[in-house]
């Protein structure tokens, strides 16, 4: 009775049943361990113990504005310091650096004998010196003589003075550092002179050293009146003291001469 109440055919599916589910399980776990993914981490390697982390990846360095551009090349050629420092002063909305111009930059010698204290007329100066167009010196070199150049001042131009074997010359002065800065945007030549507006045009007359200010009388003390005086006319030194010593003379004489008279008529 025991022995066929172990073996009975319900405790036996029960059995097979739970057999199969750790099958299938034990199967499932051989799998993963096969899979691609924990194969992909087991060969990855461990992080060093200690190891410096990565520097950090520096940003693209800022490109350079237009007028930073042109200041650079002005200070590069070296003896330029004086118009760069003043566009440095004027900034990014200075009038003189711009898109489609050409600028005539003035050397360190040619400011020498300007009067940089005189804002207006140094910039109404330099305005003269801004070309209307772009001109690399090739192109420069190809206007005919005589030929005229906009300026940044309404009514004023650059003379072509020169041309050919003579050089070529704007209000006759020399471009001495040709294409300082050159670009699809603008043009720089160094010169070594400021050009003569008032010779070739009717523009402005460059700002020259201020003249040392002229002496004056100095003012009266405050409460002090002053009556103004009528000159005397001077007369010849003497004049006077002379004629009274000529009179005196003639009358000593005449007294002689009758005392000498009367003196001989008593004889």
């Amino acid at each position: 009775m025991a022995g066929s109440h172990f073996f009975r055919p319900g405790a036996n599916a029960w059995v097979l049943l739970a057999s199969i589910v750790c099958c299938a399980l034990l199967v499932s776990a051989e799998l993963a361990d096969d899979s691609p993914t924990k194969a992909a981490i087991a060969a990855a390697p461990a992080p060093l113990i200690g190891a410096p982390a990565p520097a950090p990846v520096a940003p693209p360095p800022k490109p350079l504005t237009l007028h930073e551009k042109v200041v650079a090349a002005l200070r590069a050629a070296g003896h330029y310091g004086a118009i760069s420092g003043l566009l440095d002063s004027l900034g990014e909305a200075s009038s003189i650096i711009k898109e489609g111009v050409t600028l005539f930059a003035p050397d360190d010698g040619a400011f020498s004998g300007l009067n940089l204290n005189s804002s207006k007329l140094l910039m109404t100066t330099l305005d003269y010196h801004v070309a209307t167009s772009v001109y690399n010196y090739n192109q420069l070199s190809t206007l005919p003589l005589n030929s005229t150049i906009k300026t940044s001042v309404p009514d004023v131009v650059i003379l072509i003075t020169s041309t050919g074997t003579s050089g070529l010359r704007l209000d006759n002065v020399a471009i001495s550092d040709p294409d300082l800065y050159v670009d699809s945007q603008i043009a720089v030549h160094g010169i070594s002179a400021v050009m003569d507006t008032a010779k070739y045009n009717k523009g402005v007359v460059p700002p020259e050293a201020a003249p040392a200010p002229l002496a004056t009388n100095p003012s009266p003390a405050p409460g002090l009146i002053t009556t103004p005086t009528t000159p005397r006319t001077a007369s010849p030194a003497g004049t006077g003291n002379g004629a009274a010593h000529v009179l005196t003379n003639i009358v000593s004489t005449m007294l002689l001469v009758s005392a000498v008279s009367f003196l001989i008529a008593l004889l």
